[in-house]
C-alpha cells in the first residue's frame, strides 16, 4: 500500500510544470459582463463591471458607468433598458430586466461607451428539463439512520453537450410543546424552515471505489443570477452541476444524511498505539442549584420540550447553456482546484463567451417539483390535551 502511494506521489511531480504566459498583453480596461436570462416570466440580473489590466495606467476614481451605455436584444427586437434600476458596489453595477422569456429565445447583452471596447455576449434559453419521476428511499433500515437515496428520471435520456444544474431545497417543521404553569397548561408551537442542500456521493465501497472528484462542481445562484451578481450569500443555493456523463441515461442518484463508514477502509491497517491524552468530550457539569424557596414563582414562566419533526423535499433541476455550464464550472475551479496548490495542475482556468470583454451571458431553464416527503415523517406524539 505504501509502496503505491510513494509512486503515486511521484508520478504527480513528475507530471507537474509551469507554463508561462503574459499578462502584460492588455493597456485598457475591459468590460466584465454576467448574465443568466432565464426562462418563464420573471426577472434576471444583468451585472456589468470594469476590470482593470495588470500592467498600464489605472484610473483614478469611479468609472463613469451609464445605463445607457447597455443595450439588450431577445430575437433581434431591443429591450427597454432606459428605466432600469442599478445597484452600484464599487465598480459593479446591477440592474434587473422583467419579462417573459421562452426556450428558444436568443438573448445578446452588449455594453459600450467611455472609450471602453465594445463587450457583447449571445446565448440560447435552452428547453427546460421534464421529469418523469423522483424515487426516495431509506438506504438502510436502522432506525437511528436516515441517509436516503434520491433518484431523478427524466422523460428522456440525457444527451452529449446538455448539460444540468440541481438545487435540493429543504422543507422542515419542528412540532415543540409549550408549558405553562397556568391553563390551558399545554400549548403546541411549530417551527418552520427552508434550505438549500448539497446532494452527496458516497454511501458505500463502490460509491467511493466509482468516485469522480472531476465530475464535481458546485455554484450558489439564485432564480436568474449568479452570486457574483450581488445580494447576500443565503439568497443563493447551491447547485451542483452535471453534465452528460453523470447521468445514467435518464436517471441521475444521490443521498442525502449518508454518512459513509470509512471503517471499511481503515480495516487491515496499521494502528499504533499512541501517549496522546484521553479527552473526555462531555466532561461533568453539576447540576444547578434549587431555586431560591423565597423567591415567588412567575406564573408566565414556560419551557418547551420538542415532540417530533417532519421533512419535505423540493427538487429544482436546471438546464444550462453550454457556455453557462463552463463558466460555472471554471469558477468552481478558480476557488477549489486542490490539485494547483502541489504543482500538478494550471492554478485554474478561465471561461468566457464575451466578444471583447470578460464574463458570460448563459442562458438557463428550470423545473421543479412537487413537494415529496421524506420516508421517515411521522405524527407528533401530541399530548390528548392537545388532541380534537
Amino acid at each position: 500500500m505504501k509502496k503505491n502511494v510513494c509512486l503515486l506521489i511521484l508520478a504527480l511531480l513528475a507530471c507537474s510544470c509551469e507554463i508561462p504566459f503574459s499578462i502584460d498583453d492588455i493597456s485598457e480596461p475591459r468590460f466584465l459582463i454576467e448574465c443568466v436570462p432565464t426562462a418563464g416570466d420573471g426577472a434576471f440580473d444583468v451585472m456589468v463591471a470594469y476590470a482593470d489590466p495588470a500592467y498600464g495606467e489605472r484610473r483614478v476614481g469611479q468609472y463613469p458607468f451609464r445605463p445607457g451605455d447597455v443595450s439588450i436584444t431577445v430575437n433581434d427586437n431591443p429591450v427597454a433598458t432606459s428605466s432600469m434600476t442599478w445597484e452600484q458596489s464599487g465598480n459593479y453595477y446591477t440592474g434587473s430586466i422583467s419579462g417573459k422569456f421562452a426556450p428558444g429565445d436568443r438573448v445578446t447583452v452588449s455594453v459600450s461607451g467611455d472609450g471602453i471596447p465594445e463587450a457583447t455576449g449571445t446565448t440560447v434559453i435552452p428547453d427546460e428539463p421534464v421529469i418523469k419521476s423522483v424515487d426516495i428511499t431509506k438506504i438502510n433500515d436502522k432506525e437511528d439512520d436516515n441517509g436516503k437515496r434520491f433518484t431523478i428520471k427524466l422523460a428522456e435520456p440525457v444527451k452529449d453537450g446538455e448539460y444540468y444544474g440541481l438545487e435540493i431545497i429543504v422543507y422542515e417543521e419542528s412540532y415543540m410543546l409549550e408549558i405553562m404553569k397556568t391553563p390551558p397548561f399545554y400549548k403546541l408551537d411549530t417551527l418552520k424552515y427552508e434550505y438549500g442542500t448539497t446532494p452527496g456521493q458516497l454511501a458505500s465501497m463502490s460509491d467511493i471505489n466509482n468516485l469522480d472528484l472531476d465530475a464535481f462542481a458546485q455554484v450558489r445562484y439564485k432564480y436568474g443570477s449568479l452570486i457574483n451578481s450581488g445580494g447576500s450569500y443565503e439568497e443563493y443555493r447551491p447547485m451542483v452541476l452535471l453534465g452528460s456523463r453523470q447521468w445514467d441515461g435518464d436517471s441521475y442518484s444521490f443521498y442525502l444524511n449518508a454518512s459513509f463508514d470509512f471503517s471499511d477502509i481503515l480495516d487491515g491497517m496499521p494502528s499504533g498505539d499512541t501517549d496522546y491524552p484521553v479527552v473526555d468530550p462531555y466532561p461533568y457539569e453539576p447540576e444547578p442549584e434549587d431555586p431560591d424557596p423565597d423567591e415567588p414563582e412567575d406564573p408566565e414562566e414556560t419551557y418547551t420540550i420538542p415532540i417530533g419533526a417532519k421533512t419535505w423535499y423540493r427538487i429544482e433541476l436546471f438546464r444550462l447553456s453550454e457556455e453557462l455550464f463552463n463558466y460555472c464550472k471554471a469558477q468552481y475551479l478558480m476557488d477549489y482546484n486542490i490539485l494547483s496548490n502541489f504543482g500538478v495542475t494550471p492554478p485554474n482556468f478561465t471561461y468566457s463567451n464575451i466578444r471583447g470583454g470578460l464574463g458570460v451571458v448563459g442562458g438557463v431553464s428550470c423545473t421543479r417539483t412537487e413537494l415529496y416527503p421524506d420516508p421517515d415523517n411521522k405524527d407528533p406524539d401530541i399530548p390528548g390535551l392537545l388532541r380534537p
